[in-house]
């Protein structure tokens, strides 16, 4: 099988060498189109080179969305609202196509003359590629756990029926804040409504422009909780094919007695759930007492830091992760 490879240093060029294919609906994933990478490297990592990197054989094509944070070292294209990071695939791939187009980008960058890689957030699954494929092109791979993910499969209950099984602690903080509150879900962004955003969670570009290219696609799910007049709870959802996903999430310490963001998430969930017919709801990555009540799933992300041993500025660094025991080696081709 021949693979070939190319590198992108700007996203006009990736977009012109993808030909849509990784557009909706070519992709079905929101978080991994070239919108979402393009929009991310717009408002994150401002001190940082962009390296698209992509692999091909026959109609197969894999892609990596990287971005250089030194001249030998590069890191995920993520920013803070990034739910999880993940290959790119585009083609008829099946899963060892997969490993050979990521073992041939694998080599390619280590010949590139980077020392170091991190991929972050990844699902168990993804990492678990990767670091396959890395080591079989030689990176050193130390593989460390991130952050909790938290999803809910709705499985064609109402959420009447899914409110049932919740914890009588979401009961109680709802029937609370019910008193006191007030929600208002669009899928429309008005300017009035992003000064009521920004008077809870401050000033984002990220999530404005995403509210914005959301809005036009009536894929934003867009909640304000409400005491009286003032905003005291703010969330941020999209929502498209059967995917609901959580990007955001804020609300005032000082209302907290009277549980908004609980009485915001029961209210996302019931729209979402009632409204939208969704079958899958991503509730984002965070801490587990906040999201894991509202959860019947809960994953591990995980972090890889990659090293290559050819270079010497790796060698350090590599040394110590692999003193922690946290190092898994391969050997030189």
């Amino acid at each position: 099988m021949w693979v070939t490879g190319e590198y992108f240093d700007s996203f006009r060029a990736a977009q012109l060498a993808a030909r849509g294919r990784l557009d909706a609906p070519a992709q079905p994933d929101p978080l991994l189109r070239l919108e979402w990478f393009g929009r991310t490297w717009e408002h994150a990592l401002p001190d940082a080179r962009l390296l698209i990197a992509r692999a091909r054989a026959g109609q197969a094509e894999a892609w990596l969305f990287l971005a250089r944070s030194r001249p030998n070292r590069a890191v995920s294209l993520v920013g803070n609202h990034s739910i999880h990071f993940a290959p790119v695939f585009a083609g008829d791939a099946d899963d060892s196509m997969k490993r050979a187009l990521l073992r041939a980008l694998a080599r390619r960058l280590r010949l590139f003359g980077l020392a170091r890689l991190t991929f972050e957030p990844l699902l168990p699954e993804d990492a678990a590629l990767l670091r396959q494929a890395f080591q079989a092109g030689g990176w050193t791979v130390r593989d460390r756990a991130g952050p909790a993910n938290f999803t809910l499969d709705v499985a064609g209950r109402h959420f009447e029926e899914y409110w049932e099984s919740c914890p009588a602690q979401l009961h109680e903080q709802v029937a609370a804040g019910s008193r006191h509150l007030h929600v208002e879900i669009t899928d429309l962004i008005t300017p009035r409504l992003w000064e009521e955003v920004e008077l809870v969670g401050g000033p984002d570009p990220f999530l404005r422009a995403l509210a914005q290219d959301a809005s036009v696609d009536r894929t934003l799910r867009l909640g304000i909780a409400r005491v009286g007049d003032a905003p005291v709870a703010a969330q941020l959802w999209t929502f498209e094919d059967g995917l609901a996903l959580a990007h955001w999430r804020v609300e005032d310490r000082e209302a907290r007695q009277v549980h908004p963001s609980a009485e915001l998430t029961a209210s996302m969930l019931r729209y979402l759930i009632n409204v939208d017919h969704a079958q899958t709801i991503d509730l984002g990555n965070g801490d587990e007492a906040e999201l894991a009540d509202w959860a019947d799933d809960r994953r591990v992300l995980r972090r890889l830091d990659l090293f290559n041993p050819r270079a010497p500025s790796a060698w350090a660094p590599a040394l110590a992760a692999s003193a922690a025991g946290l190092v898994r080696r391969s050997p030189l081709d």
